[in-house]
């Protein structure tokens, strides 16, 4: 069983501010963070960073892992020893950490969109099950999630999610078949794990103050 750990940000909390957060992160980590120049990708990425010292620590590896995060040209990021990933939307952070083989998640807040804008992303057969679905929006949802968290398992870039072929039960990339696995949360969200094997999932809540060192 594997765990899915999820963080609600709670931005208002009085005690927490970012200075706050960052003190119980690497400088490295610091700068990168203030990078950002919307609040809400900051505040994500700290508490990405927060989630995984967390899991870390629970799995009993050294938290100074977080300093040997290595990046693609994609900007994905991992260990070399380790396989995690996490994804973000709307205040909220998702993290799953430790598989023996790469894996991708992904989860994205259901809201009206013009659907039309993406279509290029997709294959003909995906666009033409979304445009004939009963609810086109959420049949979009639903190849939005399972395409962005095979991108991230694969490694490829975003431009390259047209490669990424979207079945029922699986994906496909370069002839190679990748599983999915949905989750729930919040019930305005979708929720999906991309992986090169199958695992089962439990989802842990947690709070923002949870990743605090005291």
């Amino acid at each position: 069983m594997q765990k899915i750990w999820v963080v609600k940000i709670t931005e208002n909390d009085s005690f927490l501010t970012k200075e706050r957060l960052l003190k119980n992160l690497p400088e490295s980590i610091y700068n990168r963070a203030n990078r950002y120049l919307d609040a809400e990708s900051s505040w994500s990425f700290i508490t990405g960073r927060l989630l995984l010292k967390k899991v870390l620590s629970e799995n009993k590896i050294s938290p100074s892992l977080l300093e040997e995060i290595h990046y693609s040209d994609h900007g994905k990021p991992s260990f070399i020893d380790y396989n995690f990933s996490l994804s973000h939307s709307n205040w909220y952070v998702v993290l799953i950490f430790g598989t023996s083989f790469s894996v991708g998640i992904d989860i994205e807040k259901k809201k009206n969109i013009d659907l039309n804008l993406f279509k290029y992303l997709f294959t003909d057969l995906e666009w033409k099950s979304i445009i004939t679905s009963e609810n086109p929006l959420e049949r979009f949802y639903w190849f939005w999630v399972r395409k962005e968290a095979l991108l991230k398992a694969v490694g490829c870039a975003l431009k390259d999610l047209k490669l990424l072929e979207v079945n029922e039960h699986f994906g496909i990339y370069k002839d190679k078949r990748y599983l999915f696995k949905t989750f729930d949360f919040d019930s305005e969200f979708n929720g999906v794990v991309a992986m090169e094997d199958k695992i089962e999932v439990e989802v842990k809540h947690i709070q923002m103050a949870d990743l605090l060192d005291y």
